[in-house]
């Protein structure tokens, strides 16, 4: 079978195969429904560039692509778009790409499949970016490692894995620091609402390699209890889906326990948010009969009843790093070896927890 060239697609589209050639080249020369043409034509015709010719002519396109695999921005029962962590990132991501004269693509709820890869993959052969910044639940990405082997310039935002360049908070020790703080609070029955974790035992977990966030703030949660000498409880920890029903639904099971926890820490403020109402549901009082902090220090915190504990997470430093560290890459000036940088975190306190001792 012949190869394809821009001529198939023109006449596909209905244009000249200088115009094919300008959207390929110099999209912002080219009028969007001319380019929205041409590119329906490249996707039909699964029309890949040669990318040994774009090269050569060393042409940039002035944008990055912002990619979450396996994620979501949006509470399960409802289509409408939350104000959730991923899109504070997006938004600080945004900010940093506009500061260096890029423009950041947006494409989330992507799967580990292969026709994400082609997606992806296609969305640099075509000269459609320069570079990607991924957010992945799960180490080792297949479609991320197999962009890496291509060549393409990633870099991974939010998680610690040891195979990418990444920028991330460190999880563990923010999870440590809230236990401090409701232990020096005088709790004592402290309770873990998680992210998705994986189906295995707390002592399988401390001896393997963690790297997503819900692992790792488990962990940091068992190294406080460990450091107070405050007990582990099975009872006392709950799976959550980062969103506000998870919240609500896993406070409630935690309340129905023989003998009631007197703190909850949650791992993402959105579940700490369905916690508060489901504790106002049963009659309790925040902080006085159970003190509740979240993470992400979202901008709402301020706003709820009584007011939200949280970490915060340096969104803006890391997203501007991110950006950083892919543009040495895509300009040839990253040094040798990967980059990776783990940035602190801080507790915002707030009325939802006792006052220290």
């Amino acid at each position: 079978m012949a190869r394809l060239t821009i001529k198939d697609v023109a006449k596909m589209a209905g244009v000249s195969f200088q115009t094919v050639s300008l959207v390929l080249n110099h999209p912002e020369k080219v009028a969007p429904k001319t380019r929205e043409l041409v590119q329906a034509a490249i996707n039909a015709l699964n029309f890949i560039p040669n990318v040994a010719a774009r090269s050569l002519r060393n042409i940039s396109t002035k944008t990055l692509a912002c990619v979450m695999f396996n994620g979501s921005s949006y509470d399960e029962r409802s289509e409408r778009i939350q104000d959730t962590h991923y899109n504070n990132v997006l938004q600080a991501l945004t900010r940093a790409a506009d500061r260096v004269g890029y423009t950041l693509l947006q494409r989330n709820l992507m799967s580990d499949d292969a026709a994400s890869l082609a997606y992806v993959r296609d969305l640099f052969l075509a000269g459609r970016i320069d570079g990607l910044i991924a957010m992945v639940t799960v180490a080792g990405h297949p479609v991320l490692s197999e962009l890496q082997r291509m060549g393409f310039p990633c870099v991974i935002y939010g998680m610690a894995d040891p195979q990418f360049h990444h920028v991330a908070q460190s999880d563990r020790l923010a999870a440590l620091s809230v236990v401090d703080h409701l232990a020096q609070a005088g709790c004592r029955r402290i309770a873990f609402v998680t992210g998705p974790l994986k189906e295995h035992s707390s002592e399988v977990m401390r001896d393997q390699a963690v790297t997503t966030s819900s692992e790792a703030r488990y962990l940091g949660y068992l190294d406080g209890l460990d450091k107070h000498g405050l007990p582990l409880r099975s009872e006392w920890v709950a799976s959550g889906d980062w969103s506000l029903d998870g919240g609500y639904r896993a406070a409630k099971q935690l309340c129905s326990a023989r003998q009631r926890p007197d703190a909850i820490f949650l791992g993402n403020d959105r579940m700490a948010l369905g916690a508060l109402k489901a504790l106002h549901d049963l009659g309790l009082h925040v902080p006085g009969d159970i003190s509740v902090v979240g993470f992400d220090n979202m901008r709402y915190d301020d706003f709820s009843i009584p007011s939200l504990t949280s970490v915060n997470v340096p969104m803006y430093e890391m997203s501007e790093h991110a950006v950083r560290i892919l543009l040495d890459c895509i300009e040839k000036r990253a040094p040798a070896g990967l980059v990776q940088r783990i940035f602190p975190t801080s507790l915002v306190v707030r009325d939802s927890t006792r006052v220290p001792n």
